[in-house]
């Protein structure tokens, strides 16, 4: 709890690339003067060293290639190569998010690898998940290429967009995730309207 009484706004925002989770995380930290935001790209940079040798070379690689631990690229094996990936990304992202529910710190976390069953329930039911995405691919992949206009400046656009494919099977995976435990989703057509559902949304919690 802050001195007021109010509990800590703690967000966590997921979606792939490209669907406006930087973008929409620096928005809702101005408006709701939240200090802290994380990005899970820098997450995974963080954990990688310090895992064992087995597991480094899964995290070495993008998620997009994940799949190759495992097989053949099938849908269930690029789900698969997400979800090890996320399993040894969100035992980390689990301390963080709970060191922030016992000291009360307002936050938001954006993640790639949005995994409602890989979060501590405990944990889940104390912050605000939610999750971004577009459902016009075609957009999504405008948005990919765009971004290194805003907010990835060195950061090719096309790299990923010519991975969407696989991204999208993904994201599929996260909405049937985010339906499973009840957390809200927002299709990203209009940033400027997703973005001000979101406010009111994380307000109308308070």
């Amino acid at each position: 709890m802050n001195v007021d009484g109010r509990k800590a706004r703690i967000i966590l925002i997921g979606g792939i690339p490209g669907v406006g989770k930087s973008s929409i995380s620096g928005y809702l930290a101005r408006n709701l003067g939240i200090d802290i935001v994380l990005s899970g790209d820098y997450l995974r940079e963080f954990v990688r060293p310090l895992c064992s040798p087995e597991h480094n070379g899964l995290l070495n690689m993008s998620v997009y290639e994940s799949w190759k631990f495992f097989g053949d690229e099938t849908k269930k094996n690029i789900e698969k190569g997400f979800l090890a990936q996320g399993e040894l990304l969100n035992r980390g992202l689990n301390a963080v998010l709970n060191r922030a529910v016992e000291n009360g710190e307002p936050m938001i976390v954006e993640t790639l690898y949005f995994i409602p069953g890989q979060i501590e329930q405990k944990i889940l039911h104390k912050i605000m998940p939610l999750y971004l995405y577009i459902s016009d691919k075609d957009l999504n992949s405008q948005r990919l290429l765009e971004r290194q206009q805003y907010t990835h400046f060195k950061s090719s656009g096309q790299r990923l967009s010519d991975q969407l494919s696989r991204y999208r099977v993904m994201m599929e995976y996260s909405l049937s995730e985010s339906k499973k435990y009840g957390i809200p989703v927002f299709d990203n057509i209009n940033y400027n309207d997703t973005r001000e559902h979101i406010l009111e949304y994380i307000r109308s919690k308070d």
